[in-house]
């Protein structure tokens, strides 16, 4: 395995995964920073070391905690499940998932709130992708039937962009052979060696499949989102104590605001590599995620919709009641 897969090999999850909290009254009420005291406030934020949840690496490592009056104990975990279990136990305040896996959440009744914006799918700059093998040859949509297809589960936000993809271009996944249960950081190898015609595939492996010959496709995400949309979201135990979830969401808006300047790539990219331990110069080659500013709930309305779309939830509901 490539220095990129041996160091994310443990980081990466299911879905584009999906970030830490905050439960305000309003989604997006803005509120004071808090004074600074010599008693802050202890929270444990559970992260999964990538950088589509590295909003609270960022808001940790550059003080936007320390600002708003809490002392973060960050714990990293390597699957999105460990993250969320471990809110839902209490052994963490915070954590992140994508908006598919709050859909199915709240399709089990799990008691949790969304309390921050996470990460947008940007048309204009997507993170993922439907990509070729080297040599098969795919120049429209149609050339997909038939074709063996990896992904990283079934009912994620990969899997439901392929779908939408596939659908809008008249076929559907009858069309073509889908193999589920590969994680990201496996799919390289198989898809060089042409055991996969096509996978759906993230940052920071897109990057370097394309380097080694890969072909882009569509990036499939942007079916379901024409426009941005949200893909990620922190969550809290929907009895979160308000104000502190409150000072943790604006905590995470001004990691987000930091994080997306052009000026602080660089850094960044060096407190994701401490975290994450991909090489800052490896990171700094891919195609970097932008972080919402804000919790906007009608941002996450598209997957909802998608999600109910091909069955995977009975039906659509309106996205502010994921903040509820």
């Amino acid at each position: 395995m490539n220095e990129i897969g041996r160091a994310f090999l443990r980081a990466f999850a299911v879905c584009t995964v999906a970030v830490a909290v905050t439960a305000t009254g309003a989604a997006g009420a803005r509120v004071p920073a808090a004074k600074q005291t010599t008693a802050l406030t202890p929270v444990t934020v559970a992260v999964v070391p990538i950088e589509p949840t590295a909003q609270a690496i960022y808001a940790k490592d550059e003080g936007f905690f320390r600002r708003q009056g809490l002392d973060v104990k960050i714990v990293l975990v390597t699957q999105p499940q460990q993250a969320i279990q471990s809110v839902l136990t209490g052994d963490a305040d915070f954590s992140s998932t994508s908006i598919g896996g709050l859909a199915l959440l709240k399709l089990r009744g799990i008691p949790f709130r969304v309390v921050g914006a996470g990460s947008l799918h940007r048309p204009k700059a997507p993170t993922s992708a439907l990509i070729a093998a080297p040599g098969v040859r795919i120049t429209r949509p149609r050339d997909i039937v038939g074709k063996k297809i990896g992904l990283d589960a079934e009912n994620q936000l990969a899997h439901i962009g392929l779908l939408t993809w596939l659908k809008r271009n008249g076929m559907s996944g009858s069309d073509v052979h889908l193999t589920y249960g590969v994680p990201f950081s496996d799919m390289l190898g198989p898809l060089l060696h042409h055991d996969f015609d096509a996978v759906v595939i993230p940052e920071p492996f897109l990057t370097e499949a394309l380097q080694k010959g890969a072909k882009m496709i569509y990036p499939v995400l942007t079916s379901v989102c024409p426009h941005d949309c949200l893909s990620t979201a922190w969550l809290a135990r929907k009895n979160v104590d308000r104000d502190v979830a409150a000072r943790f969401r604006n905590a995470i808006q001004a990691a987000s605001v930091w994080a997306n300047k052009k000026r602080t790539k660089p850094a960044s990219a060096v407190i994701l590599s401490k975290y994450s331990g991909v090489k800052a110069s490896v990171i700094g080659k891919t195609t970097r995620v932008t972080f919402a500013t804000r919790l906007r709930p009608a941002m996450a309305q598209p997957w909802l919709d998608a999600y109910a779309e091909f069955g995977v939830i009975p039906q659509s509901y309106p996205a502010i009641d994921l903040v509820k």
